[in-house]
């Protein structure tokens, strides 16, 4: 039974519909707000993409082509790789060059080539120790002052500097650590990167001012950090005690500077991890987050014997390989952690790699952002009786990734293009339409992402002017038992003169020329020893073909090319090469093809002329 009166049950219905009409009001509101949020994030999208492309370099720090394309079986049957979401956010949206090279595989020069489109022999940082390399070789020429930062900050772009820089950067009495050099906008860069290697307990110069140290670095002589980070660390750490791993602390850089760049400004943002480097504390190879430690136990080293992992018959490798004795099962065991680790470590590097392309996209600039993923040098992992090191041009350390995502790329594509370090420089002048004002040794790849069949003749040069100096810790892992630092890294070589092989499990420094070209790789050392490979039959490396007389004609051919290029300078250095001349087999083949030919021409005519004469005797029978 209702007992409501009249008035009260009209007062009720007079709110109803002063609510109603209030909440419709309001779902009107909410309506255009939403649609005039969704027409700013449209017009904000349109504008980026109107604009100059904005591009991000992640260069990772001894990374080898098997850490990021070779899976794990793990134990339970699955296949796992270290860095998914590169594989699949960038080479599966993106292109592969499968063929890219550093010309000088040691971490200043190649960084230094990259930042200026130059060899080393032109831009002249030449080792990682003064005074001809790192950090005062670097700040002492002209590439401190013209490189791609300088250029790219001249026509308008936001430059961000994270992470590792070169060799020397922090180190008494060669730097203070508080120079921020020209041409960088924004500068986080770390201190003593190839002095320490530390994971916990670095430095950083974050835009003049130099900070830390981030974490406890722990003491050297036991070589173990004092404390490490939670495993929740970055984003949920039981204990409630900051995160500081490097290598998330440069993801978390790298997505604030993205965050702080005004939507109308391009920019060049680059990350250069020191992972996964190692960081001479034990276990041997670098420190991966703590939430990643043993992720790829029991993984195996890269190689096996047949893709020369301790390779067997070495008597036509140079005189340092043919003396070098087997590896012992701990220099085996040693480097299958040192590799462990790295994998492990490259983990961390894979999620910033996805922070980072999941910022540009909330920020609308994911279009029109060109992404390039390498690394600056490889990594001898038992190949050739070597590990520990690179410096030399073999496949391990000269062989690299390369992966461009970016605006007009078609996705999951590759090509077999040859390419160099000194071709990242010109191909983000291009892209970002900049003229550098020093000349360029490297070409521009944009023509090989547009049409991934493309390919030209244009030489790539290998070369070493490393001295004992650049060898840091002899090139050895942090084991057990260890001692200090190796005597290797202690006397001052010269250039040009060949440090005695004294280690034999450690990569040498060791000088050379090398030149790859189509198929070829030729090699030649200051001792007079030449080596020469068929990569495409030989991507081991296992065969040397340089005194096969089959390869005579080769041989001489890459010879006189590799003397061009030691000496090339700008347009000199990009002038493609003739064509290739054919092996004493082809040619022996090519004159057997010719002669088969004139022969079967010699038929037809003798065929031909037998036809005539048959027609002239039935014309006379019938006349």
């Amino acid at each position: 039974m209702n007992t409501r009166d009249p008035e009260t049950q009209s007062r009720q219905l007079g709110a109803a519909a002063r609510i109603a009409a209030a909440i419709a009001v309001l779902a009107l509101v909410l309506g255009l707000v939403i649609a005039t949020s969704e027409e700013a994030r449209a017009a904000q999208a349109k504008a980026s993409e109107l604009q100059k492309p904005s591009f991000v370099v992640v260069q990772t720090d001894d990374e080898t082509m098997e850490e990021l394309y070779d899976g794990v079986r793990m134990a339970n049957g699955a296949e796992e790789f270290a860095m998914p979401n590169t594989l699949q956010l960038l080479g599966e949206k993106g292109i592969t060059f499968t063929r890219y090279y550093t010309p000088y595989s040691l971490c200043a020069p190649s960084r230094v080539s990259l930042l200026t489109g130059r060899y080393a022999h032109n831009n002249h940082v030449q080792g990682n120790v003064p005074p001809n390399g790192g950090w005062t070789g670097f700040q002492s020429r002209l590439a401190y002052s013209h490189n791609l930062a300088t250029w790219l900050q001249g026509a308008g772009y936001r430059t961000i500097h994270i992470g590792k820089i070169l060799n020397g950067y922090g180190d008494y009495p060669y730097s203070p650590g508080t120079e921020v050099p020209p041409g960088w906008s924004s500068w986080h860069t770390v201190l003593n990167s190839d002095t320490n290697h530390y994971a916990y307990g670095y430095l950083l110069n974050n835009n003049g001012v130099v900070e830390g140290p981030y974490g406890n670095s722990g003491s050297w002589e036991t070589r173990e950090y004092g404390e490490i980070d939670d495993p929740g660390c970055p984003y949920a750490p039981l204990n409630g005690k900051p995160c500081y791993f490097e290598t998330d602390k440069f993801n978390q850089l790298a997505t604030e500077e993205l965050a702080a760049t005004s939507p109308e400004q391009p920019f060049y943002m680059q990350v250069d991890y020191t992972a996964p480097h190692g960081d001479f504390r034990k276990p041997a190879g670098p420190q991966p987050a703590t939430r990643d430690i043993g992720r790829f136990a029991g993984a195996p080293l890269p190689d096996n014997r047949s893709e020369g992992f301790n390779e067997g018959n070495v008597n036509d490798k140079p005189r340092f390989i043919r003396e070098a004795p087997y590896l012992s099962a701990q220099e085996i065991h040693t480097y299958r952690v040192y590799y462990q680790n790295c994998l492990n470590a490259l983990i961390s590097v894979d999620e910033g790699v996805k922070q980072i392309i999941d910022e540009l996209g909330a920020l609308h600039r994911l279009r029109n952002t060109y992404i390039l993923f390498t690394s600056d040098n490889g990594f001898f992992f038992g190949q050739h009786r070597l590990v520990g090191g690179k410096f030399l041009a073999y496949e391990p350390s000269t062989h690299l990734p390369l992966i461009i995502r970016g605006p007009g790329i078609k996705p999951n594509t590759s090509t077999g293009q040859l390419a160099s370090t000194i071709d990242i420089a010109p191909t983000i002048l291009e892209l970002a339409g900049v003229t550098p004002d020093k000349s360029i040794d490297g070409v521009s790849l944009v023509p090989y992402m547009k049409e991934p069949s493309l390919r030209s003749r244009r030489p790539l040069l290998f070369e070493s002017f490393v001295q004992t100096d650049d060898v840091e810790q002899g090139g050895q892992a942090a084991t057990e038992g260890a001692g200090e630092r190796a005597a290797a890294g202690t006397a001052r070589g010269k250039l040009g003169v060949n440090p005695p092989a004294h280690a034999s499990v450690v990569a040498p420094p060791k000088n050379y020329y090398g030149i790859r070209l189509g198929p070829y790789k030729y090699i030649e050392w200051p001792d007079g020893e030449k080596e020469l490979y068929d990569i495409n039959k030989d991507p081991y490396e296992l065969n040397n073909i340089v005194r096969n007389p089959n390869f005579f004609p080769v041989r001489a051919f890459l010879h006189k090319e590799l003397v061009r290029l030691e000496t090339c300078r700008g347009r000199t250095c990009q002038e493609p090469a003739v064509e290739i001349p054919l092996t004493r087999d082809q040619l022996r083949k090519a004159k057997l093809e010719r002669e088969k030919e004139q022969r079967e021409r010699e038929r037809e005519r003798e065929q031909r002329e037998e036809e005539r004469r048959q027609h002239e005797r039935e014309k006379a029978h019938k006349h």
